[in-house]
C-alpha cells in the first residue's frame, strides 16, 4: 500500500526514493505525494514483470531467430536464457528448460488467455502450478529481458508448495 503508515511511504520519506510500483495494477506512483505517474518510457519495466504474447508472435517463434539485446548490452536468443540457481535446484532448471522449448506446451504456456479462466475447485492449490509455469515461460521467452537469465523462484515456490515439500529448492530432488 501507499499510505502513511505503509513501508513504501515510510521508505520514500526516509531515503528519498520517491517512484513505487505497485506489483498487482503495475501502475507508477511518486511518494510522498501520492499521484500516479503515467509515462511511456515506464513501459519496458511493466513488460518485463508481465510480458504478453499475441499468437501471431507465437507461431513466429520457431521461424525467425532474432537475438535480442539486454540492458547491460550482452545478447541472448529468447527461449534460451539462464535460470539462476537458488540453492540446490539445477535439478529442477534443467527440466524447465526442457519443457519451455516443447513447442505446444510453450505455445500454450505463452498465451496466458488459454488458461486464465479455468474454472478450478475451491482449495485447488495444484492450479498454482499452471499460473507460475506460464509466468516462467513467459519471461524465458521474454524478447525485451533485462538480463539474459530469469529467475525460477516463484515456480520453485510453487513446486515446492504443490508437492507438500517433498521436493525443496534446498536440496537435490
Amino acid at each position: 500500500g501507499r499510505g502513511l503508515k505503509s513501508h513504501a511511504y515510510i521508505h520514500s520519506v526516509q531515503l528519498s526514493h520517491h517512484v513505487f510500483l505497485n506489483l498487482h495494477t503495475l501502475k507508477f506512483y511518486c511518494l510522498p505525494d501520492n499521484y500516479e505517474i503515467i509515462d511511456s518510457s515506464l513501459e519496458d519495466i511493466t513488460y518485463v514483470l508481465k510480458p504478453t504474447f499475441t499468437a501471431q508472435h507465437i507461431a513466429q517463434l520457431d521461424k525467425q531467430a532474432k537475438l535480442s539485446r539486454a540492458y547491460d548490452g550482452t545478447t541472448y536468443l529468447p527461449g534460451i536464457v539462464g535460470l539462476n540457481n537458488i540453492k540446490a535446484n539445477d535439478y529442477a532448471n534443467a527440466v524447465l528448460q526442457a519443457l519451455s522449448n516443447v513447442p505446444p506446451l510453450r505455445n500454450y504456456f505463452l498465451e496466458e488467455e488459454n488458461y486464465r479462466r479455468i474454472q478450478r475447485p475451491p482449495g485447488d492449490i495444484m492450479f498454482l502450478l499452471v499460473q507460475r509455469f506460464g509466468e516462467l515461460m513467459r519471461k524465458l521467452w521474454n524478447p525485451r529481458n533485462f538480463k539474459a537469465h530469469v529467475s525460477p523462484h516463484e515456480m520453485l515456490q510453487a513446486v515446492v508448495l504443490c508437492s507438500k515439500k517433498n521436493f525443496q529448492i534446498t536440496k537435490q530432488g
